[in-house]
Order: C-alpha cells, then sequence, then structure tokens
C-alpha cells in the first residue's frame, strides 16, 4: 500500500517537473489536457460498471471538468488547477459514498493524492 503512494507521490512529481520546465503557455496545454484525460477515466470505469445512469452521471461530470478546462484555457488559467483540486473531490466521493461508477477501492484515494499535489 505505502509503495503505491510513493509511486503515486513520484507520478506527481514527475508531472510537475514537465510542466515546469515547459513554457507557461504550453504547460497550461499540458496540464489542461491531463486533466481532460484524468475527468474521462472515469468514464471508462461508468462503461465497465454497464449501469446507464452511473454511464450519464460520469459523462455529465467529465463535462462539467471540460467545460471548466476551456474557461481556464481561454480565461481564467487558475480554474485548471482548481479543476484538479475538485477532481480529487470527485474522487473522495466515490471512495466511501460509492457516487460514481465502481472503482478499486485503493483508486480514489490515490486519485486524490495526485491530483492534489498536481493542483497544488
Amino acid at each position: 500500500m505505502l509503495r503505491r503512494y510513493l509511486l503515486i507521490i513520484l507520478l506527481a512529481a514527475l508531472t510537475c517537473v514537465v510542466g515546469y520546465k515547459l513554457p507557461w503557455f504550453k504547460a497550461l496545454d499540458f496540464f489542461a489536457i491531463l486533466l481532460a484525460m484524468i475527468a474521462g477515466i472515469y468514464i471508462g470505469f461508468a462503461i465497465q460498471d454497464s449501469r446507464v445512469s452511473r454511464i450519464a452521471l460520469e459523462g455529465i461530470v467529465a463535462l462539467g471538468f471540460v467545460a471548466l478546462i476551456l474557461l481556464g484555457l481561454w480565461r481564467w488559467p487558475v480554474l485548471i488547477a482548481t479543476g484538479y483540486f475538485l477532481h480529487g473531490l470527485w474522487d473522495l466521493l466515490h471512495h466511501p459514498f460509492r457516487l460514481g461508477a465502481r472503482v478499486q477501492t485503493w483508486y480514489p484515494p490515490a486519485c486524490v493524492v495526485y491530483d492534489w499535489l498536481v493542483g497544488t
């Protein structure tokens, strides 16, 4: 378990190093695309879950993240960092409350760590 979280921390650090090395406008694109991919992962889990209500819920939430990302790219870049924190909250709702698609129990807490480290 500890190794899993150390790996997540290492991946978050690597992500931040890549973003830091890029010019700011490319870093913004990098973090925006990454957040969109992260938000879309739960759609895959929902499809695997195969409950239509979960697919719809995860799709609506992912669309909300896409809207937030676009506003971050076009107007307020801080919204992209905010998106990582909000995605961490969405991860938390998956863990104890089982809101959304079924996932492995270790996944949401690990994703929270990654999201919040990258958002910071």
